[in-house]
């Protein structure tokens, strides 16, 4: 119903039932390839805990997220260039969108040299300084073939797949990432229950991923047949990408900081456990962001053709989104400790039920999520660097918080300074987003934020993260169904009694659509 306004509201004719086949297709297949990641990443850590313990575990999580750190890389370009192409690919200008992504064509080539050379260096690092249960070459040998991938996108792929974001195709990347996930999984599992080898586990992952480059390579080249990567580059269409990266590396570092930190202050056991709590969380913010980037090319293209008609779908857009994920994150505080407590059964090398963890990690989704779509303005806006800033203050809240913190407090202190910081960047961004670019009064955005936030602090009143602790799985479900269906309506009563607008907007598009 959602994005059946999105394209309602938006589009005309058969620009409208072009872009209205996009958006479903993106819709299914982001459920589709959801779907098939959740259920395969809760296996693999699993298997990994069985076969090598909390240590080894704990080390694979850590490697992973240096590699997201090293997106980074390429991250302020990337959201310069679909910033940039929005307007252009929304307009149909193909001679302007080829000057955009010659640019960043070139800057790509740059930065995976650079890329090669600082894999080198960690590699290095990881397999012969720092010490772990791992064999020195295996450490190496991962790493590199870790890197494989993400070095073929930046010299081969990574723009054709900007391109395709920004013109609605994200179904063409889903699919091809959910059958990348069946099958090195599959491989994943097959050789960890026949061998034991981690270098082939790797292996295997990095032979499909280049596959999957590879075949979205050939699509885009297929398809865009007016794309022509030798035009005259346009460098200033990205030329935020400095002021970007700021704020990519505040994400980032907000994402991905506590596992480095953890690793560094504290064991590999105890990366271990924050790595399993994340994988909940992870995938679960993971399905909702899917859903919404179905349809945020056609938010991003109305921002610049028609500002009268994004105001009144963004108004409604916030207060659905801020109401799900809220609901979403209510039902994991309520029901996630026994979950853990199933998962990590048997497991006796690390104590992985933690109450204050359940809730921490909840609290920083939460207030994550709050600033989510005022955030989105910005990208939309293209205001990076009046806002840089606001990223930077983030980043330095984060990390000295997060030191301070697991001095005294362990894991739990890396999740309080990531809450600090984004307490910080919620507020400021809430601001600008408001004041500045929609110009309205920010409490349309703190209404919804207070009367979500006062049904949550209810229900924690009625249970709490342990309510149900050390239950069976069967009972676990049963008692999550029961109470989903009072919770559930009464977040959707009390977000109609005091955002009645957005019901409203949803209900008239909604009619009009279906008269159409």
């Amino acid at each position: 119903m959602l994005h059946q306004t999105i394209f309602a509201i938006a589009y005309e004719g058969d620009e409208l039932s072009n872009k209205d086949s996009r958006i479903k297709n993106n819709l299914i297949s982001s459920l589709v390839y959801q779907v098939v990641l959740i259920s395969l990443s809760f296996l693999l850590p699993r298997l990994y805990l069985e076969n090598f313990g909390s240590e080894v575990n704990g080390v694979l999580s850590t490697i992973k997220q240096i590699f997201v750190y090293m997106v980074l890389l390429e991250a302020g370009v990337g959201l310069a260039t679909t910033q940039a192409l929005y307007k252009r690919i929304g307009e149909r200008d193909f001679k302007s969108a080829n000057e955009v992504l010659s640019a960043t064509n070139s800057y790509y080539i740059k930065t995976g040299i650079i890329y090669l050379a600082i894999v080198l260096v960690i590699a290095a690092l990881y397999a012969y300084v720092i010490p772990t249960s791992i064999d020195s070459h295996v450490v190496f040998l991962i790493i590199i073939l870790t890197a494989l991938p993400a070095l073929f996108s930046y010299f081969v792929q990574a723009k054709y797949r900007i391109l395709m974001e920004v013109d609605g195709r994200k179904y063409v990347i889903n699919n091809s990432e959910t059958i990348l996930q069946l099958a090195s999984n599959i491989g994943k599992i097959l050789v960890l229950l026949l061998t034991d080898s981690l270098i082939l586990i790797q292996l295997t992952y990095c032979i499909m991923s280049i596959i999957q480059l590879a075949f979205l390579y050939f699509y885009a080249k297929r398809r865009y047949t007016w794309l022509d990567l030798n035009a005259k580059p346009d460098f200033e269409a990205i030329s935020q990408k400095n002021s970007v990266l700021v704020h990519q590396l505040s994400g980032m570092v907000f994402n991905n900081t506590d596992v480095i930190l953890i690793s560094l202050l504290c064991d590999f056991k105890a990366v271990s456990i924050y790595a399993i709590y994340n994988i909940f969380f992870s995938q679960v913010q993971n399905f909702i962001t899917s859903i919404v980037s179905s349809f945020t090319f056609a938010l991003g293209q109305m921002f610049h053709t028609d500002r009268e008609k994004f105001d009144r779908l963004f108004s409604m857009y916030e207060t659905f989104y801020i109401m799900t994920t809220c609901i979403i994150y209510t039902l994991m505080a309520v029901f996630l400790l026994p979950l853990i407590q199933i998962y990590t059964r048997g497991i006796n090398d690390a104590e992985y039920s933690n109450v204050f963890l359940v809730l921490l990690f909840v609290l920083m989704n939460l207030i994550s999520n709050s600033k989510i779509p005022a955030n989105s303005i910005i990208e939309y806006s293209g205001d990076f660097e009046k806002t840089r800033s606001y990223a930077i203050w983030e980043m330095v809240i984060n990390i000295t918080v997060s030191i301070a913190a697991i001095m005294y407090m362990g894991i739990c202190g890396a999740i309080v300074g990531t809450i600090a910081a984004l307490l910080y960047r919620g507020i400021v961004t809430i601001f600008y987003s408001n004041t500045k670019i929609l110009r309205r009064n920010q409490m349309c955005t703190y209404k919804i934020l207070i009367s979500n936030g006062a049904v949550f602090a209810v229900i924690m009143a009625i249970f709490f993260v342990d309510t149900f602790s050390n239950v069976s799985f069967l009972k676990l479900l049963l008692n999550g169904i029961v109470h989903s269906l009072w919770i559930v309506p009464l977040y959707l009563l009390v977000n109609f009694i005091f955002n009645k607008s957005a019901f409203k907007t949803l209900f008239e598009l909604y009619r009009r659509n279906k008269k159409a």
